[in-house]
This record gives structure tokens, sequence and C-alpha cells, in this order.
């Protein structure tokens, strides 16, 4: 669905998304998520004076892994609970000194626990928070560094009629994570995302879904979401998308003439094409999915290359009871 979530996720999914959508649940479900971000290798060309294009520097952006476990609970007239548990190893972190040169690396690993809960306040309109735990874990020369901090998500959902839904959430608010080295990255990116999505059974046995995210406002460029659906016989389902985001990230950039590295402030883009396909049994979903990775946005003196092309691959099982 090109990652268009504001409006589209029910239950467990709503977790960590849009957690208004937990309204919708029919019946307990538990959702087992397994993300996978390959590695990126880019290449900075610059060019010279007499119009050659040489390399610059090189970005090597470490693999990471996502594993997150989602419980949704309806509690009838008092409204529905969930709970997740996120776990994300974010490969090696590069600690700098104060002329930007990488001094060490260490493996960083990030848990979150995240508690949500949504209530429907009127016909077709529900409202809900989920609050995170997140601590975060960066290792260094005498111990550990631990940087801890609370968020949270406020999200709103309102179906109108039987084929539209709109939605929107505030994410990520709260305060930096408290790690006492300052060279270490500690704010959280706060989104605002509205959607909406129209479904509507277009032959006997097949319904269409069609959903678009905003994400304003546009500072490096438009940020959206594009995805459509097709489940057939609510047996099987097909998904497309497009998407457009950026953000920005604090990589170490090798310089290549030198060997020397510095950390640099970058703005980097996902771009392009997604694919996904699941199947439901017997209360049991099964969804594998493809999405673009980042690149950097380059400045106009600027080139790059890239030495892997491997995209984003997201595996997910949900189970309702």
């Amino acid at each position: 669905m090109g990652e268009s979530l504001a409006a589209y996720s029910l239950g467990a999914r709503s977790l960590n998304n849009n957690p208004a959508g937990l309204t919708y649940t029919e019946g307990s479900e538990l959702l087992i998520n397994l993300h996978k971000l390959p590695r990126v290798t880019a290449v900075i060309m610059k060019e010279r004076e007499n119009g050659k294009w040489e390399d610059y520097g090189k970005y090597d952006v470490e693999p990471t892994e996502m594993g997150l476990v989602s419980y949704a609970l309806p509690l009838g007239r008092f409204g529905n609970l969930g709970t997740s548990f996120i776990f994300h190893y974010g490969g090696r972190f590069i600690r700098v000194d104060k002329e930007g040169k990488a001094v060490n690396s260490f493996p960083k690993d990030d848990l979150a626990f995240v508690i949500g809960y949504s209530l429907k306040i009127s016909k077709g309109i529900s409202i809900g928070f989920d609050v995170s735990s997140i601590r975060s874990k960066v290792p260094v020369d005498d111990g550990n560094s631990i940087g801890r901090t609370y968020a949270m998500n406020l999200g709103f959902m309102h179906q109108i009629g039987p084929h539209v839904r709109v939605g929107a959430v505030l994410q990520n608010i709260g305060r930096k994570l408290s790690f006492d080295l300052p060279d270490i990255p500690s704010n959280l990116r706060r989104k605002l995302l509205m959607g909406a999505l129209y479904t509507f059974k277009y032959s006997k046995n097949s319904v269409l879904s069609l959903g678009m995210d905003v994400n304003p406002p546009f500072e490096d460029g438009p940020r959206y979401n594009l995805g459509a659906e097709i489940l057939y016989a609510q047996r099987i389902a097909f998904r497309i998308g497009y998407m457009r985001n950026t953000e920005v990230y604090y990589d170490p950039l090798l310089n290549l003439n030198n060997g020397s590295s510095m950390y640099e402030r970058r703005v980097w883009i996902r771009k392009g094409p997604t694919i996904g396909m699941g199947i439901k049994l017997r209360g049991v979903e099964i969804d594998l999915a493809s999405a673009p990775r980042r690149k950097p946005i380059l400045n106009s003196d600027e080139r790059s290359r890239f030495e892997d092309l491997n995209p984003i691959v997201s595996f997910s099982c949900a189970a309702k009871f």
C-alpha cells in the first residue's frame, strides 16, 4: 500500500501507526512483524576543474533489523486496548570528536514498549493514543550509554459511510533521548500524517481499496504515500504503491582522498514503488512486502552511484482469536 497507513491500519497494526484504528478490532489479535533494511553503500562524486567527476566520499550504512510483537484486546463499550514490544538492531554507531572525525564505533540497539487505547466517541468516529517507553543503548569505552524517553502518538479516524475512511495522527510527541554524551543523536522526529482510504466492491469476489497519506510540512519536497489493494474472495490480497518520504540522518562519510571519516548531516529520500501480497486462512493472515531503500539527496555539484540495490523487505503474520 505504499506505506499509506493513517487510514488503513486497523487492529494490532494500528499501534505505532494510528492508534485510533484499535477501535476496529474484531476479537483479540496478535501480530508478529519482521522488518529488514539492507546495507546502503553510496559513493558521492564531485566535479573537478577539468570537468571530470571523481569519487569524493562514501557512505556505508550497516543493515538493520527490527522485530515487533503487537496484541490488540477489545474491551466492549470501554474501548479497546493494545500493547506492543519492539526491538531494533541499528548496526554500528560511529563516535566522532569535536572536529567531526571518527574515533571509534560500537553496535547499537533500541527497545520500545508500547501501550495504546482507543475509544469510539460517536458513530464512525474514534480517537486513540499510544505511549512508548523507549530505551536506546550505545556501548562506549567505559560501559554503556543508555538513552531513555517517553513518546506519544495521538490518532483520529472517521468511517464516512461504507466506502470512505479518513485518519490523522501526530507521532513522536516527546522529549529527546537522555544520553549523557552530546555527540549521540537524540532527537525524535515529530510527524503529522493525514490520510484517506476508499474501498468498494468492483466484482462479485473482489474488493478494491485505494489509500493515500500526506506528511506536511514539505520543507524537503513533498512527502506522500499512495497505495492500492485488491482482495480476492476475502483470501488473497495483492498490493502496489508509490512513496516519497524524506528524513534527516547523521551518517559517517568516508573521505576517499585521505581516509578520514566525517559525521555528516544529510537529507535522505525514500522514493519509488512498493509491492506486496497477503494470504488469509481461518483467522491467520501472512503478508510479505518490499519497499524502496533510502538514498542521499545530492547538492548541485554532486553525483552518486550505488554498490548495492537491495530493497527493504518485511514479513508479518497476524492471528485473530
